[in-house]
């Protein structure tokens, strides 16, 4: 399929604010879409009543008409409209809910060019995939009725497509399938004359949609589509596409059933609502601690000891802290997956990194009572790195060594150099990871959900730079660790030769 970004779109930009309205018009433009404007929701409703877009960027807070009332009469209009909607920081929870009324995605102000891009580019690949889709679907049922009578350009049609096809006549008889229905619905009968669909496939809820389609009460209905769920040979969706077959009488011959396997999409939404409700919910908490600390400050009801203001206002400090880090986790791994970090290497000695590191971080670990331990070579090997980034680095694991570690523990780093390569290990005494966590310790969002970690705060997304960062520098990460015995993270890094 041709790149979604290099198809000319039809755009409107729906908000009331001339600055947006006319910077995503120049940013758009500048890669030959067709971009219009509208100030406010009604006239942007009428637009999308005149004309045909590809996509709508659309504001939520606009006078005449708001935004998620515009997007219910849009999408009523033209269910195949990709709408992406725009909000501020300060409304994640509104953007949430616009997504639930059919928003395909949302982009925070303030933005930047690529930002805007980015999110364009996912929206107009999806309706791109979405027509073809549709067209391949009209295109197949159109052939299968025009070369009904000559088998063998049918096998040919049939047997090249990706999706799983079913050809069943009138009387639930299977009287084709291709290669990939064999192996999507893991057939392992050998399809006999007059053999009844129930005989060959296993699946009840798709039997169940096919038998929908042929009901005489779904004769109104040109396709049926539905989500089904299975289990073996593992667990995966496919989506079933249902049309019926009729002839010039309008007779019906049979039905031919489509089936596409969505599990990647589906798990990438599941990603996208976990991230969302993980956001909104990693920032309610501190907003709301702040708020309380401010209006217990501002009413007076904390009274007019110093100490105890002070003490509230650390506190509120702390927590817009802890945000701050937040963000700054998102940003950067949102860098890093759209190739725009801008790295600067050098030959380092990371000596005075590790050692700086530690020594800022040894605070933290004085409520657990810890012991800390640098063994580095002397002298050090150099590796071409980014010094930024590797204090990212040393800086998420170590603070990781103390967050999970327990009273009296340990944390340790000792660098060893081997064969060209600086080996740098990172070992802590904490509460371990079990065997199941050490597949995913890496992955995005991915945390340990565990009664000695609930009140270890975090996004998520710690090892997750840790692992990219690594990997941007030639180098290798593994984990080693037993429950309640602690971890170890071995990093390995190519030594610069002069």
């Amino acid at each position: 399929m041709e790149n979604a970004t290099r198809k000319q779109a039809n755009i409107l930009v729906i908000d009331d604010e001339r600055g947006i309205r006319e910077g995503c018009r120049r940013i758009l433009t500048s890669k030959d879409h067709n971009v219009e404007v509208a100030e406010n929701g009604q006239q942007g409703f009428d637009l999308i009543q005149q004309n045909n877009y590809d996509l709508v960027l659309v504001d939520l807070m606009m006078p005449v008409m708001g935004g998620l009332e515009m997007m219910e009469k849009a999408l009523a209009y033209n269910q195949e409209l990709i709408m992406i909607v725009i909000t501020g920081f300060a409304t994640v929870e509104t953007a949430v809910d616009a997504m639930k009324h059919g928003a395909y995605d949302y982009i925070p102000k303030p933005f930047a060019p690529d930002q805007l891009l980015t999110v364009v580019n996912r929206g107009l690949e999806k309706h791109w995939l979405r027509q073809q889709t549709k067209h391949l679907m009209e295109e197949r049922d159109r052939r299968l009725l025009e070369v009904a009578n000559e088998k063998s350009k049918i096998h040919t049609i049939v047997n090249s497509m990706a999706d799983a096809v079913l050809v069943i006549n009138r009387d639930l008889q299977v009287v084709l399938w291709n290669p990939a229905a064999i192996k999507m619905l893991n057939i392992t009968k050998k399809a006999a004359p007059e053999q009844k669909l129930d005989q060959i496939i296993s699946q009840v809820d798709l039997i169940r949609t096919i038998k929908k389609a042929v009901d005489p009460e779904s004769a109104h209905y040109t396709t049926l589509s539905e989500e089904i769920e299975f289990s073996e040979p593992e667990p995966h969706t496919l989506l079933a596409n249902v049309s019926v077959v009729r002839d010039d009488n309008n007779e019906m011959l049979g039905v031919v059933c489509i089936i596409r396997d969505i599990t990647q999409f589906k798990e990438i939404d599941r990603v996208k609502s976990q991230f969302v409700s993980m956001v909104a919910h990693e920032l309610r908490a501190p907003l709301s601690a702040i708020e309380n600390y401010i209006t217990t400050y501002l009413t007076g009801a904390a009274g007019d000891d110093p100490e105890f203001n002070r003490n509230m206002l650390e506190r509120s400090k702390k927590r817009a802290h802890s945000l701050l880090n937040l963000v700054e986790d998102l940003l950067q791994i949102s860098r890093m997956e759209s190739q725009t970090v801008s790295r600067k290497k050098e030959l380092l000695d990371i000596t005075d990194i590790i050692n700086n590191t530690v020594e800022l971080l040894k605070p933290q670990g004085k409520d657990k009572k810890l012991k800390f331990e640098i063994k580095i070579p002397q002298p050090c090997p150099t590796i071409e790195a980014d010094r930024g980034e590797m204090e990212q680095l040393f800086t998420n694991l170590i603070s990781n060594a103390i967050k999970y570690n327990v009273e009296n523990g340990s944390v340790s780093v000792v660098l060893k150099s081997t064969d060209n390569f600086l080996e740098i290990k990172i070992k802590d005494t904490g509460i371990g990871l079990a065997e199941d966590d050490l597949t995913q310790v890496f992955d995005e969002f991915y945390r340990v959900s565990r009664e000695d970690t609930r009140y270890i705060t975090g996004t998520g997304l710690g090892l997750s730079i840790v692992k990219k960062i690594v990997e941007n520098h030639l180098g290798r990460i593994n984990v080693e660790s037993e429950l309640y015995k602690g971890t170890t993270f071995t990093i390995t890094f190519p030594v610069k030769v002069n």
